[in-house]
């Protein structure tokens, strides 16, 4: 009886010692090292070279490279072959990680403005309608030309100036001409920072995901104006302030979709009714011929 008790001691002593030499390695090894499992990694995509705001970027730009789990930014692209070509909105220098955000690939996303100037550039905002704003399908990244539309009051000498020298003569509206309209392309080439709200965003939220059913389409966003930021100069500011002086104006503002690769600026004319009669062939009624013809001979 003795003897086995002794026995059942000796046992109890050894799975002590076992459960603090135990205890002991856990302690010294609380996680993976040299010689442990490695470390979780996941493949991403890196700018093989710096690229510059607003210029595309493209696959051949990129390459992959693995990175632990804990490094990954948010909106990762995970192939090259993903990139479509969008413009950068931000600077992404060489060995940067490339997201979809950086990429211009993920709607409803804004970086911050002030990242996407270039030095020198302001951030510059007008506002367009359904017509003038290209039905709300401008983005981020976009690069568009502005047009100006305005009324002016035709003017002409007094009668009794008429014959004057020009520093003595008064003028007067014509009648019939008090609203004639000038349009003017006055700004090209401009890259958009920010736009308020987008149809291109509304129809990437409604396009299912892989392996989703289409549903039923919603009822589409009303969108009555739009406030689209552009980069641009001082200078560009002064003309867009008085282009729309008035904050609520809509429809002297005109935004022309152009390609991002496209940095040709076109000399225009501007276009009055004087040049769509002379230049385009635009036909005069009768009627105002023969008013000026019976003026000319008074």
């Amino acid at each position: 009886m003795k003897r086995s008790n002794r026995l059942v001691i000796l046992v109890g002593v050894l799975l002590a010692v076992l459960a603090f030499v135990g205890i002991v390695i856990l302690l010294n090894n609380p996680g993976p090292g040299p010689g442990g499992p490695p470390l979780t990694t996941v493949t991403v995509i890196v700018a093989r070279e710096a690229i510059a705001i607003g210029d595309p970027v493209t696959p051949d730009l990129a390459e992959t490279k693995e990175v632990a789990a804990d490094a990954v930014e948010q909106t990762r692209i995970g192939d090259p072959s993903l990139l479509t070509g969008r413009p950068a909105l931000v600077p992404i220098q060489a060995q940067e990680q490339i997201t979809m955000e950086k990429a211009g690939q993920v709607t409803g996303q804004q970086p911050p403005i002030s990242g996407q100037l270039k030095p020198g550039e302001k951030a510059i905002a007008f506002q367009v309608d359904r017509v003038t704003g290209l039905d709300f399908l401008i983005q981020v990244g976009d690069h568009v030309d502005i047009v100006l539309t305005e009324q002016l009051q035709v003017l002409q000498p007094t009668a009794d100036t008429a014959n004057s020298p020009a520093s003595e003569r008064r003028f007067e509206t014509i009648t019939g001409l008090e609203n004639a309209k000038t349009v003017k392309t006055i700004l090209q080439d401009k890259r958009v920072l920010y736009v308020s709200a987008t149809r291109i965003r509304n129809l990437a939220a409604a396009s299912p995901s892989p392996g989703q059913e289409a549903q039923a389409p919603a009822a589409a966003e009303v969108i009555e104006n739009v406030i689209i930021v552009f980069a641009g100069t001082d200078q560009d500011a002064e003309v867009i302030k008085f282009a729309q002086n008035d904050l609520s104006e809509l429809g002297s503002l005109t935004a022309t979709l152009r390609s991002t690769e496209d940095t040709k600026v076109e000399k225009t004319t501007g276009i009055t009714i004087d040049l769509l009669v002379k230049k385009y062939g635009i036909p005069i009624p009768t009627i105002i011929t023969d008013l000026a013809n019976n003026k000319r001979n008074r």
